[in-house]
């Protein structure tokens, strides 16, 4: 597959473009990389032309000189825009999961007049004013102490213990524990006390509700990755639409999540085939 690369800010933006149809992206939460999503795509590319790319700071994308991290969030939704602005200028498809929520809540109400639909998959965002929302907080904190003193194998066993099912706990934590190339550090050092607790203007977001598909999976009832999306769905007044699999059922369950998200895109007329 071939790559391209986009000049930003202090970044050198990769991504790789693949299929026909209708635009989709796909957005990266915690280890911020396109690699998880590949599954996805192959089986996306007869139906749509699809846009993956690591984030920046997150492998290929790399950092080509200081960033300011208090506008961490407003930089990776200007990123998005970038390189969405540099292959088509046509409407597209937004896909993103996990912590990436916060990037696509604010690319929506930022750029609403760019998309077809937002599709927000168990986003790990926490509306201000949530019941609980402290006791969340000093959870993350726990496991941010825990990340610095013992580092993020024991930090992602912690966070994996409560939020994901055996087969995504798998995946996500046992077999990288050893993978130097994994990025989740840079998600613990930067996003992991930041973009779950940002600021959503949820007022502008609720008039954008028509364009927003809250998304869960089936194995994840029941886990902490599953609740904020129910409470966000909730909020907006917009269904909770179940999938396959768990929190990365479009990697474990890849051949039923896919189909279920093509029928979902043929009913409400994002596809044609």
């Amino acid at each position: 597959m071939p790559e391209y690369y986009l000049q930003a800010y202090n970044a050198n933006l990769c991504y790789e473009v693949d299929g026909t149809g209708p635009f989709i992206v796909i957005v990266a939460g915690g280890n911020g990389g396109a690699k998880l999503f590949k599954r996805f795509r192959d089986l996306l590319v007869k139906h749509f032309t699809v846009v993956l790319y690591d984030r920046r700071g997150f492998f290929r994308s790399k950092l080509t000189g200081p960033q300011d991290y208090s506008k961490r969030l407003d930089t990776d939704v200007d990123d998005l825009y970038k390189i969405m602005s540099n292959i088509t200028k046509e409407k597209f498809i937004l896909f993103g999961i996990s912590s990436s929520g916060a990037i696509l809540m604010d690319y929506l109400n930022k750029y609403p007049e760019t998309l077809l639909k937002c599709f927000v998959h168990e986003p790990i965002l926490y509306m201000e004013g949530l019941e609980g929302r402290e006791e969340i907080r000093n959870y993350h904190l726990d496991i941010y102490n825990l990340y610095q003193n013992e580092g993020r194998n024991a930090a992602m066993r912690m966070f994996g213990s409560l939020g994901f099912n055996e087969v995504d706990s798998n995946i996500l934590v046992e077999r990288q524990k050893n993978d130097k190339e994994n990025n989740w550090d840079y998600w613990f050092k930067h996003e992991w006390m930041q973009y779950p607790f940002a600021e959503t203007d949820w007022n502008a977001a609720k008039s954008h509700q028509d364009k927003i598909v809250m998304l869960y999976g089936l194995n994840s009832v029941g886990l902490f990755t599953c609740e904020p999306g129910k409470v966000i769905a909730q909020h907006l007044g917009n269904e909770y639409v179940p999938f396959s699999g768990g929190h990365i059922g479009f990697y474990t369950n890849s051949q039923k999540f896919s189909a279920e998200f093509l029928q979902f895109c043929r009913e409400h007329t994002l596809l044609l085939n």
